[in-house]
């Protein structure tokens, strides 16, 4: 396989022990398990992924103006 495919599966499997170490981590916290707490953490990830989705579409965007322009 290319290089780039296993470099790509490494970053996945990273991904799921960095995910399990965050999980674990808000687990201990005991402010982090309570409804409050997941209602505040839950309200700042949507906030986050949705600034990231429009980063990725604005940017995405870009570039296929670029490539239709050439």
């Amino acid at each position: 396989m290319k290089k780039i495919i296993w470099m790509e599966m490494l970053l996945i499997g990273a991904s799921i022990l960095i995910f399990r170490s965050v999980w674990t981590l808000l687990d201990s916290i005991a402010w982090a398990s309570g409804k409050v707490g997941l209602v505040v953490l839950l309200i700042v990830g949507v906030l986050v992924a949705v600034v990231a989705l429009r980063s990725i579409e604005a940017l995405s965007g870009k570039r296929g103006e670029e490539k239709e322009s050439v």
